[in-house]
């Protein structure tokens, strides 16, 4: 009898939906118990206080990837979650990360000695992606995955999401699924990974993005941005930064907005009354946008 502890690895594009995937998961009875560790790009987590809500244990690693990483810090949290208790644990990494140099890390760190891999999981952004298929560095990243999920394709136009589709069974993918919100028809899983196999014949692509991008963290605390005013300041700020990624929460008022941007589509939700009122913006300039750049976009 195989006693392991199942594990799972989420991966995909920054902004695709990798932390609404997770969300899904553990929600399920499948996943009952489920701990997860969330990889963070940016030296803070804006994501841990919604999984929080679902799951007993998040640990998060912040402020780098770690597919690029030493690895320590990764192994340390799965030995200590295999010494509390047997439920499955997810890994979400970044959206930088080479999952393949993640299961280099996973190796190394003899983890597979308490674990079971059970799946990895590649989130593709169908609205980002439309039908020019993947950019090779996440095509690599989508080939190695035991299944691809596409996500928002709710905002794309039925013949859009039908030719998206063919795109990438063309490009070599076999296992695509339609993701609605996170949400996927889990008897799509496999019971087993092949990634391991999949390692043996391939070389980890270089992680070339992590060494373009670069990440800033601002406060908007009394600043007051309504949903029209942040929209604009994401279309300024991603074209003159080269920013790739802007979540986070603003206020206007005493309503809290969240905020989810990516180079083409923007998304603003009521936010919870909790969330910490910041702004993660990542992309090949996004250090230098400060507090001070935004108010100056707000005039």
């Amino acid at each position: 009898m195989n006693d392991k502890i199942a594990l799972y690895l989420v991966n995909g594009a920054l902004g695709a939906g990798k932390t609404t995937l997770v969300d899904f998961l553990v929600q399920q009875p499948e996943f009952a118990g489920a701990r997860v560790i969330e990889n963070e790009f940016a030296s803070e987590s804006i994501d841990s206080c919604t999984l929080a809500q679902r799951v007993d244990e998040v640990a998060t690693i912040a402020g780098e990837c770690i597919c690029c990483s030493s690895g320590e810090e990764l192994i340390d949290i799965l030995h200590n979650f295999a010494i509390s208790g047997k439920a499955p644990v997810v890994i979400e990494s970044t959206g930088v990360a080479n999952t393949l140099r993640v299961v280099e890390k996973l190796l190394a760190g003899d983890t597979f000695m308490q674990y079971d891999l059970r799946q990895s999981l590649y989130v593709v952004d169908g609205a980002e992606t439309k039908a020019d298929g993947l950019a090779e560095t996440l095509l690599a990243e989508a080939q190695a995955a035991d299944v691809v999920l596409v996500s928002k394709l709710d905002l794309l136009a039925e013949n859009d999401c039908q030719q998206l589709i063919e795109t990438l069974l063309q490009q070599g993918l076999t296992n695509v699924v339609n993701m609605d919100h996170g949400k996927f028809d889990l008897d799509q899983l496999g019971g087993e990974s092949r990634i391991l196999d999949y390692l043996l014949l391939h070389e980890p692509a270089e992680n070339a993005a992590e060494n373009v991008l670069n990440y800033s963290v601002v406060d908007m605390n009394e600043l007051d941005i309504n949903a029209e005013k942040i929209e604009k300041v994401w279309m300024d700020l991603q074209s003159k930064y080269a920013l790739r990624r802007m979540k986070g929460a603003v206020a206007d008022g005493d309503e809290i907005f969240h905020i989810e941007a990516t180079p083409q589509q923007i998304r603003v939700t009521r936010g919870a009354t909790d969330e910490s009122l910041k702004l993660v913006v990542i992309g090949e300039r996004a250090r230098e946008i400060t507090r001070a750049v935004i108010m100056k976009e707000l005039r």
